[in-house]
C-alpha cells in the first residue's frame, strides 16, 4: 500500500511539473511574441526620413512630419491597443480543472463557461467599434499636428521672402549711396547728406540682421515640428492670390466635410461605440452557464462519469448600474457629436469668410499699392539727381517702398493661413502616410 501511494504521489508530482513546464513555455512564447512588437516600434521611431537638402513643398513637408513625429507614432499605437482589445474580446475563458480525494472516493474533472446568449459576439462588435474610434482619434491628432506644421511652413515661406525684401532694400540704399556720393563729390550736396545716408545704412544692416534671425527662428521651428532639429530647412511655394471665382461654395465643402473631417468621424465613432456598449451591457446581464464533466471513482459504486451545469441566478445584481451608465455615456456622446457638428459648421463658415477677405486684400493691395512702387522709386532718384529733393525725401521714399513690400508679405501670410484653415475646416487634408 505504501508503495502504491508513493507511486500515486510521484505521478501527481510529475503531472504538476509538466503543467508548470507548460505554463513556463507559454510565458516564454508570450515574451517572444512581445519582443517583435517592441522591436517593430523601435524601428518605426528610429527609421525616420532623412532631412532633404533641396527645398520642400508643403505636401512634402507634411509627409515628413507624419513620418517622423514620435508623438504621432504614439497616437497611432492606440489603434494597436484597440486591436489587442479585439483579440481579448474574441477569446473564450479558460477551463477550470478540479481534483478531490477523500476516503473511498476520488474525483477529477473540468468545467468550461460558455456564453450561449451571444455575449462573445457583442464583445467582438464593441471592440471592432473601438478600433474605428481609435483610428478616428488618431486622425484628429494628425490633423492638429498638420495644422501646426502648415502654419509654421507658411511663416518660414514668408520669412524667406521677407529676408530677401530687406536684402533688396539694402542694395537699393547702397545704390542710392553712389548717387549721393557723386553729388557730394560734384559739390552740389553737403557732407550732411553722406552722414545721414551712412546712419540709414547702419539702421538697414540692423534690420537685415533681425530679418535673418527671424528667418532662422522660423526654420528652427519647422525643423523641430519635423523632428529633425539639425535640418537646414528651406521651403518653396506660391505667394500669389488665387482667383476668387474658383473658390468652392459652402454647401459643396460641407458635404465633403461631413464624411472627411476627422473631428466629425471621431465623434460619430465614439457615439456608435457608446450605443453598442448599451447592447453589450444588456447582454452581459444574462447569466453565462458553465458545463462540467467529472470522473468519479468510488470504492462502493465503482467508476462513473458525471455531467453538470452551473449558472448564476441574476436575483439581486442584474447589471442595472452598468446599463444605466452606458445609457448616460451614449447620451453624452450624442451631445458631443452634435456639438462637434455645430462647431465644424461655424468654423467652415468663418474660414471661408476670412479667406475671401484675405484674398481680396492681397489682390487690392497688389493693384493699388505695389503698382506704384516702381514709379515712386524712379521719381525719388530723379528728384534727388536734379536737386529738387533732399536726402531725407530720398530716404523716406526708399523706406516707404520697403514698408509697402513688407506689408504685402504680411497680407500674403494671412491669406496662406486662411487657405489652410479652409482646407482644415473642410477635411481636405493631404493624404500622407506614415
Amino acid at each position: 500500500m505504501k508503495a502504491l501511494k508513493m507511486t500515486k504521489w510521484h505521478s501527481l508530482a510529475m503531472a504538476a511539473a509538466l503543467c508548470c513546464g507548460a505554463f513556463s513555455g507559454t510565458s516564454h512564447a508570450a515574451d517572444a511574441a512581445v519582443t517583435p512588437t517592441l522591436s517593430a516600434a523601435s524601428e518605426r521611431i528610429a527609421g525616420q526620413v532623412a532631412a532633404p537638402a533641396q527645398p520642400v513643398t508643403l505636401q512634402e513637408y507634411l509627409r515628413i512630419v507624419v513620418q517622423n513625429q514620435p508623438a504621432l507614432a504614439a497616437d497611432r499605437m492606440q489603434l494597436d491597443l484597440a486591436k489587442a482589445d479585439s483579440k481579448t474580446a474574441a477569446t473564450f475563458s479558460n477551463p477550470v480543472a478540479h481534483y478531490s480525494n477523500k476516503r473511498g472516493e476520488k474525483e477529477w474533472g473540468v468545467e468550461q463557461a460558455i456564453p450561449i446568449f451571444g455575449q462573445r459576439g457583442m464583445r467582438i462588435e464593441n471592440a471592432r467599434l473601438g478600433e474605428q474610434a481609435a483610428a478616428a482619434n488618431s486622425d484628429v491628432a494628425v490633423a492638429t499636428t498638420l495644422s501646426d506644421a502648415a502654419h509654421a511652413f507658411n511663416e518660414l515661406l514668408v520669412a524667406q521672402q521677407r529676408y530677401q525684401v530687406w536684402l533688396a532694400a539694402r542694395d537699393e540704399l547702397d545704390k542710392a549711396g553712389f548717387i549721393v556720393k557723386g553729388q557730394i563729390e560734384a559739390g552740389t550736396r553737403s557732407r550732411y547728406d553722406g552722414a545721414r545716408l551712412n546712419l540709414q545704412q547702419a539702421q538697414m544692416s540692423m534690420q537685415v540682421s533681425k530679418a535673418q534671425a527671424a528667418l532662422r527662428d522660423a526654420a528652427a521651428r519647422v525643423a523641430s515640428i519635423a523632428a529633425l532639429p539639425q535640418w537646414k530647412v528651406r521651403v518653396e511655394g506660391s505667394l500669389q492670390a488665387t482667383d476668387l471665382r474658383k473658390a468652392p461654395a459652402y454647401d459643396q465643402l460641407w458635404s465633403t466635410a461631413q464624411t472627411q473631417l476627422p473631428s466629425l468621424r471621431a465623434s460619430q465613432a465614439e457615439l456608435d461605440r457608446a450605443r453598442q456598449k448599451i447592447k453589450l451591457e444588456q447582454r452581459e446581464a444574462l447569466p453565462t452557464p458553465s458545463f462540467g464533466l467529472s470522473r468519479i471513482r468510488n470504492s462502493v459504486d465503482g467508476s462513473f462519469n458525471q455531467v453538470g451545469v452551473s449558472v448564476e441566478i441574476p436575483l439581486f445584481d442584474r447589471r442595472q448600474g452598468p446599463i444605466e451608465r452606458a445609457k448616460v455615456e451614449a447620451d453624452q456622446a450624442e451631445l458631443r457629436r452634435d456639438a462637434a457638428v455645430l462647431a465644424a459648421q461655424s468654423e467652415l463658415q468663418r474660414a471661408l469668410q476670412q479667406l475671401s477677405l484675405r484674398r481680396t486684400a492681397v489682390r487690392d493691395y497688389e493693384k493699388e499699392g505695389l503698382a506704384q512702387i516702381a514709379p515712386l522709386h524712379q521719381m525719388a532718384q530723379d528728384a534727388y539727381k536734379l536737386g529738387k529733393g533732399t536726402i531725407l525725401e530720398l530716404i523716406d521714399a526708399l523706406g516707404s517702398i520697403n514698408e509697402h513690400r513688407l506689408e504685402h508679405l504680411e497680407l500674403v501670410k494671412d491669406m496662406l493661413d486662411a487657405e489652410w484653415e479652409v482646407r482644415l475646416a473642410s477635411g481636405d487634408l493631404p493624404q500622407v502616410q506614415p
